[in-house]
């Protein structure tokens, strides 16, 4: 009977581990501060990426240093994840600029204007190609700068919004594109154009990954969605965090003047 019960006792904290009820927060490494945020990302090295409402982006490696500095960038959608080129999407003028890991060697593509009439948001693909949302008539193009080939292109079915959608990120991830309109909350879609989920959230203004999860804060907590089985499992905060973004070693969470980085050392089960 008493090794039944141990047996007992071990099965459940296994089960709260491996769905992360009773996970908290790591030690506090330290706090940076900031001059309004405006956007984050997060690199495959774990480098961090903040965008300051007056459009300077700073890069910061795992533990806070500071590591370069890129003034008034004026960016739309930053997405650093194909390390080490950095993607910059700048929709007024229309242009898409790769950086090297430190913001030298400046690469601009001008986006061509027979691909999208209102080319709203632009994101990096896994193979060096890029999606166009084109907010006009709400359409995705992936297209090919080096060709200035369309190589495939769907329509987003509005009939599911009860206004017209207004994305504020997009991202290609796991072969799936990632959309995010803050009124609603993301919608999920294959390449090819069907509709595969909605994480209905209103006020959302970020989202991440993490291995095989989607990840996002709300209501005070660190939420991670798993991309095919649909659990969830949650980190506590406390505090009102506008944005977080996490790596295998690291959590940093956001205010709008304030970043906290603390230590993260997920379970084998959880990357």
């Amino acid at each position: 009977m008493k090794r039944k019960v141990i047996i007992l006792i071990v099965s459940i904290n296994f089960c709260f581990f491996q769905y992360g009820f009773s996970q908290v927060l790591g030690k506090k490494i330290k706090d940076i501060k900031f001059k309004g945020v405006a956007q984050v990302s997060v690199d495959r090295l774990g480098n961090f990426f903040v965008i300051a409402k007056n459009g300077t982006i700073k890069k910061y490696d795992p533990q806070g240093k500071e590591l370069a500095t890129l003034k008034r960038a004026q960016s739309t959608l930053l997405e650093p994840w194909f390390h080490p080129i950095i993607f910059l999407y700048n929709q007024k003028k229309q242009t898409v600029t790769n950086y090297g890991r430190y913001f030298e060697n400046a690469r601009i593509t001008p986006l061509d204007p027979a691909w999208a009439i209102e080319p709203t948001l632009a994101c990096p693909t896994n193979d060096n190609k890029i999606w166009i949302y084109d907010g006009s008539d709400t359409s995705l193009k992936k297209v090919n700068p080096l060709t200035q080939e369309v190589m495939s292109e769907f329509s987003i079915d509005t009939t599911q919004f009860k206004n017209k959608p207004h994305f504020t990120h997009l991202r290609e991830y796991q072969s799936m594109l990632f959309l995010l309109d803050p009124a609603v909350g993301i919608f999920i879609y294959s390449n090819i154009g069907k509709s595969i989920d909605q994480i209905q959230i209103p006020g959302l203004n970020h989202f991440n990954f993490f291995g095989e999860e989607l990840y996002y804060i709300h209501d005070k907590n660190i939420v991670f969605h798993d991309l095919f089985s649909e659990e969830e499992r949650k980190i506590a905060v406390e505090g009102d965090f506008q944005f977080v973004l996490v790596t295998d070693e690291r959590i940093l969470l956001i205010h709008q003047k304030k970043g906290s980085l603390y230590e993260f050392n997920p379970q084998p089960n959880e990357k």
